[in-house]
């Protein structure tokens, strides 16, 4: 009987494991490079969602939402900063560049540089009360980027980035 009960709590143990090994895969599947997530945001339900690293806006749900609030900030004090998404010529560029490397092949089209014409124009921003959507390299599209650096906390504080 009792080599019996070290055998089942044995099988236990290793059920456990095989369980919880399932469900960190399982999560990190849904989270992306190394379960590494961002904010999105839902238009038309007007809410965030947490979406794996590696998506490319606008996604079937939303558009990439840069969320923002002081470094001790409970989740209630998060704040969206702007919203962004691509372009279909950028959109589509990632959509190969990602293919490429989920085939374990290099990509062997041009990469563009961040800071080019190419990615600033094809990357739009624009606030979440707003309707219009502007080139990330505008003006305007700038100005977006960088005006929540001005905002502050409750108590003075600089406001940082947040992830899910």
């Amino acid at each position: 009987m009792k080599n019996f009960l070290k055998i089942a709590g044995a099988l236990a143990l290793s059920v456990a494991a095989v369980g919880l090994l399932a469900r960190q895969f399982h999560r990190a599947s849904e989270t992306g490079e190394d379960g590494a997530a961002v904010w999105f945001y839902d238009e038309s339900a007007q809410r965030l969602y947490r979406a794996p690293r590696d998506t490319i806006p606008p996604d079937k749900h939303g558009v990439r939402a840069f969320v923002v609030a002081p470094r001790s900030a409970q989740r209630d004090q998060q704040k969206i900063a702007y919203l962004e998404t691509y372009g279909p010529p950028l959109k589509t560029l990632l959509e190969e560049v990602r293919r490429a490397r989920a085939a374990g092949q290099p990509f062997r089209g041009q990469i563009p540089a961040r800071n080019s014409d190419f990615i600033q124009t094809n990357t739009l921003v624009r606030r979440e009360t707003e309707n219009a959507w502007h080139a990330a390299g505008s003006p305007e599209g700038q100005k977006i980027e960088t005006e929540w650096r001005s905002w502050r906390g409750p108590n003075g504080e600089e406001l940082v980035v947040c992830v899910p």
